[in-house]
């Protein structure tokens, strides 16, 4: 039986199209941000209670709002910047289409406090769900003031589904931070529980607004990107390629001083860095793009976070080739870019690492037709035990099978990476590196039942992170605690680590704590503290793990099988990548076609 189509009630119409704005308490502090922007603020303070989830209030000292305008504040579609449709391919504002404020008052209490610069009166108006309480007459200094509470208080099932409170902090401070970045000429000051965790005073040097949001180490290690092509400008930064983090969200892009998200930008970024930094890290930057607004439509996401772009090849190009010059040119000046991957590991799986200079002179023969002496796999009882847990768990591992190595020759490595092997059944090919994250994956999940042993570091270690960051760590301190890294927050922008888990004694804490960062604040993967355990073992096992580019001794190789037989789930490292590769011996025949 069909239903009537009938036509929503206002209160419930306002709602709807308000969770296309406000999906958090981040996305109130935006549009509010981006309003006192509009406003020609020269200095925006905002307070969060409890990470934005009780509380919001933004203060500005900009031009303030007519006290004639302030009911037509809380209209739907009430605006300035637009009289005709196309006026929209005009705008340089941020907001024109009136729906933040509405949206806003629609799933929380508003009160408003506004004064016009040179009136001698201000006016204040509180609403709540959409409707207007109050609009009087007020005393308040020059500039707007809005205090946001009860935030979706109205609309329980939305409010079910914010995450805990340092996550929505860490989301709040992104916003704030973006805009910072953008606006160096206005100081930016963010309180959270009356307490203060972002300052960035004004400046004509980028470089220092850079410093104060992206955090010292970037600011240290970036280099200066510039370019034009027709009417289309590109300036700002790029890490050096020593510089690295584990997913592109520290890749930041504005146009025309709007933050964006785009992935052709993110890929032309990635495209300058091809073979300079190791396979899955990514650079940092900052970009600005600068072009007619004419050539760049703002308006195909709710949220104003997609742009489309008249001449997209164009600025896809110029991306791209103006940071692979710049990159040429640091290392000229600076020294090759070629990638020297780490040969830092964990000794007590692999031993001392040997250079590869040591075997220059070796003959081949030393590392090829040996086979493992059968007392390296000679089943003991504690392995016997071992391989029933693995029998037990094979049918939840998707191949079914687990890597033995009893009976092979292993005939050396490929490409100082691929260990390989020789016997009845054919070749096999071992990922060193693939192999040996699993091995400590698994071991820090076997000992992630009880604390894990730290060891503490000779010297503490400072990092400095961007402020959202500061505010993740905030809230996982105690699960850091547990996974053995002990750590505290440092100020307003670092973190001090004392002790790392022994069983990552080789690993770099620095870029150890950026990956975790990263995992954190991943709003992609769920955010049960359990699987943001699991991240953060499968990161710091990535670290620890012995690289691709490394030579290792017949010794080390057979310490490394011995302990991968010993492991669960040894068919697959701990990101889903196959560990070995067979290839039989009808296979190999059918390559050279002799079958």
């Amino acid at each position: 039986m069909s239903k009537r189509i009938v036509v929503l009630p206002a209160d419930i119409a306002s709602k709807i199209a308000a969770g296309e704005v406000v999906e958090r308490p981040a996305s109130i502090v935006k549009e509010l941000m981006e309003n006192s922007i509009d406003a020609g603020a020269e200095s925006i303070s905002i307070e969060l209670e409890r990470g934005g989830c009780e509380s919001i209030k933004i203060t500005d000292d900009g031009s303030g709002i007519d006290t004639q305008d302030v009911a037509l504040v809380f209209e739907r579609h009430a605006t300035s910047k637009i009289n005709k449709f196309e006026d929209i391919y005009q705008v340089s504002s941020f907001g024109f289409r009136g729906e933040a404020m509405p949206s806003i008052a629609s799933v929380a209490r508003v009160e408003l406090l506004t004064r016009l610069k040179g009136s001698k009166e201000g006016t204040k108006a509180i609403v709540e769900a959409g409707k207007v309480k109050e609009i009087t007459p007020a005393g308040c200094p020059e500039g707007t003031q809005i205090f946001i509470s009860n935030i979706f208080a109205h609309i329980p099932a939305r409010k079910k589904f914010l995450k805990k409170e340092a996550t929505e902090q860490s989301l709040c401070m992104d916003a704030i931070t973006r805009l910072a970045l953008a606006y160096p000429e206005i100081r930016f000051r963010a309180q959270v529980n009356s307490k203060e965790v972002f300052a960035a005073p004004k400046t004509d040097a980028f470089n220092q607004r850079i410093a104060a949001v992206m955090g010292m180490d970037f600011s240290a290690s970036c280099i200066p990107v510039s370019g034009e092509k027709e009417n289309i400008k590109l300036s700002g930064f790029v890490s050096h390629p020593e510089f690295t983090r584990s997913n592109s969200k520290n890749i930041y892009f504005y146009v025309n001083r709007r933050f964006i998200r785009d992935n052709s930008l993110i890929h032309a970024v990635l495209s300058a860095y091809r073979q300079i930094i190791p396979p899955r890290r990514y650079p940092a930057g900052v970009f600005f793009i600068e072009l007619p607004t004419q050539d760049v439509d703002v308006n195909v996401h709710p949220a104003k976070l997609e742009v489309r772009f008249k001449n997209s090849r164009d600025v896809y190009d110029l991306v791209s080739q103006a940071i692979a010059r710049q990159l040429a040119q640091a290392a000229s000046t600076k020294g090759s870019f070629v990638y020297r991957l780490s040969t830092k590991k964990d000794e007590s799986v692999i031993g001392p690492t040997r250079r590869q200079q040591d075997y220059a002179d070796k003959p081949a023969s030393l590392f090829r037709g040996q086979m493992f002496p059968s007392e390296i796999f000679k089943e003991t009882p504690i392995i016997a035990d071992a391989q029933k847990t693995i029998m037990a768990q094979d049918a939840e591992d998707k191949s079914g099978k687990q890597i033995t190595f009893s009976g092979l020759n292993y005939l050396g490595q490929f490409a100082d990476t691929y260990l390989v092997f020789s016997g009845a059944e054919g070749m096999l090919l071992i990922d060193q590196h693939a192999a040996h994250e699993r091995i400590i994956l698994e071991r820090l999940k076997k000992t992630g039942q009880q604390k894990i042993v730290s060891q503490q570091l000779l010297m503490p270690e400072i990092v400095s992170l961007p402020p959202q960051e500061i505010a993740l760590f905030s809230g996982y301190l105690e699960l850091l605690c547990e996974i053995g890294l002990e750590a505290e927050v440092f100020g307003k922008d670092a973190l001090v680590i004392k002790a790392m888990p022994a069983i990552l004694s080789g690993a770099q804490a620095k870029e150890i704590i950026m990956d975790i960062a990263d995992k954190l604040k991943d709003q992609n993967q769920s955010s049960s503290l359990q699987e943001k355990k699991e991240e953060i073992y499968a990161s710091l096992a990535c670290h620890a793990a012995i690289k691709a580019n490394q030579i290792l001794s017949f010794d080390e190789v057979a310490k490394l099988c011995r302990d991968l037989e010993d492991t669960p789930f040894n068919t697959t490292c701990p990101h889903g990548r196959p560990i070995s590769i067979k290839f039989s011996l009808s296979e190999v025949e059918r390559m050279f076609k002799r079958k």
